[in-house]
């Protein structure tokens, strides 16, 4: 017997919610397990040959996820489960689970990001999503940007960096070091720190310049001190 149409439509968008549910609740703003393999295959991508990161160094992490790293249990499950080499920097087994699940995300998350598609999301699913279905590339740059401008060494200067980037379009470390005033030892430690979270990019020049996420979102630099 035929379902009436308004139960298979119910039927369908039940489903449709599970489906963003399950798509949103792997964003690495909202999930530990892949917060950490992202963090790890953002800092394995070259943006040209001037740029060795291929890895992120064992120690950043030790610091960051003290109870994956320095848990020798853990660290062993996560390198066989999700195929990460824990050496002196760290690393993603090509086509590995963790690989695979990184490059989902740097695939998935930019539609989230995408205002038209989200409308659409929204008009299907309000009922559901009252808040509206999240920006999740919005929400990884606020949870970064809140994470470091709390860093108790660094913050304010980063911040004070990245709003400068972001006015400036790009600089090289010697422009940001006369403009703001900061030694330069504490500048590149800064632009270290967010270079590991993507938030700004080196080219083959030696200039710096912020992400197309930061210049996007440059609002939620405003509210941060710095």
């Amino acid at each position: 017997m035929q379902q009436p149409a308004n139960d298979g439509e119910g039927e369908f968008l039940k489903h449709l919610v599970n489906f963003v549910n399950a798509l949103i609740a792997l964003a690495p703003s909202r999930n530990y397990i892949t917060q950490f393999i992202f963090l790890i295959k953002l800092n394995e991508m070259k943006e040209n040959y001037y740029d060795y990161a291929e890895g992120i160094n064992f120690r950043i992490l030790e610091s960051a996820y003290p109870e994956i790293v320095n848990n020798e249990k853990m660290r062993n499950a996560f390198s066989k489960i999700f195929g990460i080499s824990f050496k002196e920097k760290v690393t993603l087994e090509r086509n590995s689970l963790g690989d695979i699940i990184a490059n989902f995300l740097l695939q998935i998350l930019p539609f989230f990001a995408n205002d038209e598609l989200r409308s659409e999301l929204n008009s299907l699913l309000k009922d559901r999503f009252p808040q509206g279905v999240p920006d999740l590339v919005e929400e990884w740059t606020s949870v970064v940007l809140k994470g470091l401008a709390s860093e108790p060494t660094l913050g304010n200067v980063v911040i004070r960096v990245l709003k400068e980037l972001v006015k400036r379009g790009s600089a090289k470390v010697e422009d940001l070091e006369k403009s703001l005033g900061v030694a330069r030892w504490d500048l590149v430690d800064a632009l270290t720190l967010c270079k590991l979270y993507g938030l700004v990019k080196l080219d083959s020049r030696g200039h710096y310049y912020s992400s197309e996420a930061l210049k996007k979102y440059s609002h939620l630099l405003e509210s941060l001190k710095g």
